[in-house]
């Protein structure tokens, strides 16, 4: 009996060592497969997002714009613009600004920054509005 006592008794500790190591293991295990998984998902997310078509192609030509210095709303020149009231009878301080085409604006904001908002504004207002 004291044999079989010993052999229990030993199979009780490989048991509880096994326990002991693969338990943890199998913590880890799960854990590198949840970010697998997870990694998985992303690529598959980002796969059908490239998939789909966009509604319209937006093609988008830059303006470049020079600053030439301020002036009133209207166009007028001013010897007081930096003071206070300058310009208050002329629709404000803007700024003149020029494309590289030679078109020239006066704005209070910055002018578009694209041709097809040029072209929006122009058929809208018959104008650039900044």
């Amino acid at each position: 009996m004291g044999i079989a006592k010993k052999v229990w008794h030993g199979f009780g500790m490989v048991c509880a060592g096994l326990f002991a190591l693969g338990f943890p293991a199998l913590i880890i295990c799960g854990i590198i497969d949840g970010i697998n998984r997870d990694e998985q998902e992303e690529r598959e997310r980002q796969a059908r997002l490239a998939s789909v078509p966009s509604a319209a192609p937006t093609t988008r030509t830059p303006i470049n714009w020079t600053y030439e210095g301020a002036v009133c709303g209207d166009g007028t020149l001013s010897f007081s613009i930096g003071k206070q009231g300058a310009c208050s009878h002329h629709g404000g301080v803007a700024g003149r600004w020029t494309a590289t085409d030679g078109t020239q604006v006066v704005c209070r904001n910055s002018p578009p920054r694209t041709q097809e908002q040029v072209d929006r504004q122009m058929a809208k207002f018959g104008r650039i509005v900044c």
